[in-house]
C-alpha cells in the first residue's frame, strides 16, 4: 500500500486531487480540517500512483504555464533525527521502534505529526467508544486507575448528546467508592444503582423498565495478577454479558502495560481507555498495549475533571501526543503556510 497526503483549501478540491492522482480505487485513511484548509491522507493498493490528466498543449508554452502544471513536491519539515528523538524519548522497545521507523519511511508526509499518524494507523489498533451501546459497558482495571472518573466522563458525554444513561457500581467495598460516583451523578442529576454480587447486578439491569441508551458499570479494582480477583470479575462480566473495557494509566513500564493488556484481553476486553496522560510524559506503555493481539485504544483522559471529558483515540490525536516533546515547538510546514 502506498500512502500520499494531499492539501487544498476545500474538501471538494482535495477530493478531486485525490481522484486525479490515485484514481477511483483510492482509500481515504485520514481527514484533518483546520482554518487553513483540508488535509487528506489516501492510499492505493498495489499500483503506483498515476499522473493527473494534463491539459491540451498551448500553441506557445510560457514559463508561467509550465510552472503551474508542474507537481508540487511534498516538503518535509523533519528528518531521521526528529524521528529518533520521539522514539527515544518514549522509551519504546527496539523491535516496536523499528516497526514505526519502517512505517514512517513508507509514507510521504510534510510534518512529523503526519508521518507518525500514518505509521500508527498501520501498526496499532484504534476503536473509539460511542455514547450508545447494545451491551452494558463495564469499566475494569487495577485499583486507582480512574475507572470512576471515566464512568462519570462517559455519562456526561452521553447526556450532552441527549442519550439516557443507567449508572451502576459494584465497587461497594472500597471506602468512599459509591459516594464518589454518587457525587458525580448528583451533579448531573442522575442516580446510581449498586450491586454487590453478579446476581444483584443482573437483577438491577432487568429491573429497569425502559432500557437506557448506555448502561455503564463501574467496578472495584482488580489485581491483574491475582487469579481469585480475576475470577470474581469474570462472574460479573458474564452475569450481564457486559463489554469489559480496560482503564489503564499512561506512564507504565512498556512490558508491564503489555502484560496487563494481555491479561484483560483474555478476560474479554477488546479495547482500553488511557488515563492520566497529564501526569505522564512517556507513552510507550500505551503503544505496547494497543498493538495487534492485545487491545484497541479507545479514548484518552488528560484531566481529572469530569467537564474535560474523554478524547476519542485516533492516529492523529495519538501522534500529536507523541510528537509534542518537552521543549519542542511545532512550526507549520511550508505546505501549511501556502494554504
Amino acid at each position: 500500500m502506498r500512502l500520499k497526503t494531499f492539501h487544498a483549501k476545500s474538501m471538494h478540491e482535495v477530493m478531486a486531487e485525490v481522484r486525479n492522482t490515485l484514481g477511483p480505487d483510492a482509500i481515504i485513511v485520514q481527514i484533518d480540517e483546520s482554518g487553513s484548509g483540508v488535509r487528506v491522507t489516501a492510499a492505493i493498493e498495489g499500483a503506483a500512483t498515476r499522473e493527473p490528466p494534463r491539459a491540451a498543449p498551448e500553441p506557445v508554452q510560457t514559463p508561467s504555464a509550465f510552472e503551474a502544471s508542474a507537481p508540487v513536491p511534498t516538503v518535509q519539515d523533519y528528518d531521521q533525527a526528529d524521528i529518533a528523538a520521539v522514539l527515544n524519548h518514549h522509551g519504546l522497545p527496539f523491535e516496536t521502534a523499528d516497526q514505526i521507523k519502517q512505517a514512517i519511511g513508507a509514507v510521504e508526509a510534510a510534518s512529523l505529526n503526519e508521518a507518525f499518524s500514518a505509521a500508527l494507523d498501520t501498526i496499532l489498533r484504534f476503536s473509539p467508544l460511542t455514547d450508545m451501546a447494545s451491551r452494558p459497558v463495564m469499566l475494569v482495571g487495577p485499583p486507582g486507575v480512574g475507572k470512576t472518573i471515566s464512568t462519570a466522563k462517559l455519562t456526561a458525554d452521553a447526556l450532552l448528546h441527549e442519550r439516557s444513561v443507567h449508572m451502576i457500581t459494584t465497587d461497594t467495598i472500597k471506602a468512599g467508592g459509591v459516594q464518589q460516583l454518587d457525587h458525580f451523578a448528583e451533579l448531573m442529576q442522575q442516580t446510581v444503582s449498586t450491586a454487590e454480587t453478579p446476581d444483584e447486578l443482573a437483577a438491577v439491569i432487568r429491573s429497569r423498565t425502559t432500557p437506557a441508551d448506555l448502561t455503564l458499570i463501574d467496578t472495584s479494582g482488580t489485581n491483574p495478577f491475582d487469579m481469585t480477583e480475576l475470577k470474581s470479575l469474570l462472574q460479573f462480566i458474564q452475569a450481564v454479558d457486559a463489554e469489559p473495557v480496560l482503564v489503564m494509566p499512561a506512564g507504565l513500564d512498556p512490558l508491564d502495560a503489555q502484560e496487563i493488556a494481555g491479561v484483560f484481553a483474555r478476560m474479554g476486553c477488546q479495547r482500553f481507555i488511557a488515563t492520566r496522560l497529564d501526569a505522564a510524559r512517556r507513552y510507550a506503555g500505551l503503544i505496547m498495549a494497543s498493538r495487534p493481539g492485545f487491545l484497541s485504544l479507545a479514548a484518552f483522559s488528560r484531566s481529572p475533571f469530569v467537564a474535560d471529558g474523554l478524547e476519542p483515540a485516533t492516529p492523529g490525536t495519538f501522534s500529536r501526543l507523541l510528537t509534542a516533546l518537552p521543549g519542542r515547538s511545532v512550526q507549520p510546514t511550508q505546505n501549511e503556510q501556502t494554504l
